[in-house]
């Protein structure tokens, strides 16, 4: 019975060890996994200003546009054109 026994302790042993190296890579994978996401929320606000800074340029460089052709309009009105 006592044989059995060590024999049944020595298995639950190898089993918590596996056990044991097996959350250690989950915890490890966890704490990657977290860089990688706070990496790409970074990278995802910088996007988001360089994209609001982008349309406002769009907006103003279409709003310049807009106000010299109704200027060409009206000057070549003047002009006879």
């Amino acid at each position: 019975m006592a044989v059995e026994l060590e024999r049944m302790r020595g298995t639950f042993d190898k089993g918590l060890t596996q056990l044991d190296g097996k959350l250690d890579v989950l915890v490890e994978r966890n704490m990657h996994t977290g860089e990688r996401l706070l990496a790409a929320e970074t990278a995802a606000a910088a996007l988001a200003i360089r994209v609001t800074a982008l349309e406002r340029r769009v907006w103003t460089a279409s709003g310049v546009a807009a106000a010299l052709g109704a200027g060409g309009g009206i000057l070549a009105t003047l002009l006879g054109g």
